[in-house]
């Protein structure tokens, strides 16, 4: 079985009709795929890589942390300088009034955490979502 059948077989597909392009590696801009072919990655990485694939200073950011350690707890119970930096400087180019960043790792994450907030701010229990 070739690493595609592979793929169709043990991964779900995103779409009807996957592009099925191999990828050997990616740098800047580009996605490289087996057969040598070059695209332009339009998707970058769902917009993990808005710098390009292996930035040099991202890698090097990556390589540091992970020398360091990875992932402890969720965020807002331990103290991370990495992200209290982050925060800070967030806070520095942001309006005096919105100085507190509540950290997440997906979308999901940051509409139920909105959701919470607006419980807690207007002491409202019930909640109507449209579409």
């Amino acid at each position: 079985m070739n690493q595609q059948q592979e793929f169709l077989k043990y991964q779900a597909p995103t779409s009807p009709y996957p592009r099925l392009l191999e990828v050997e590696r990616a740098e800047g801009s580009y996605i490289y795929t087996t057969d040598g072919r070059r695209y332009l990655d339009f998707v970058a990485g769902v917009s993990a890589c808005t710098l390009g694939h292996c930035h040099p200073a991202v890698v090097k950011a990556i390589q540091e942390q992970c020398a360091t350690y990875m992932h402890v707890m969720v965020y807002g119970e331990y103290v991370q300088k990495p992200a209290v930096d982050f925060c800070k400087l967030l806070a520095e180019q942001l309006p005096p009034e919105l100085n507190t960043t509540y950290l997440v790792n997906s979308g999901t994450e940051a509409i139920e955490g909105s959701v919470k907030l607006a419980k807690r701010a207007t002491g409202r229990t019930q909640l109507i979502a449209a579409k």
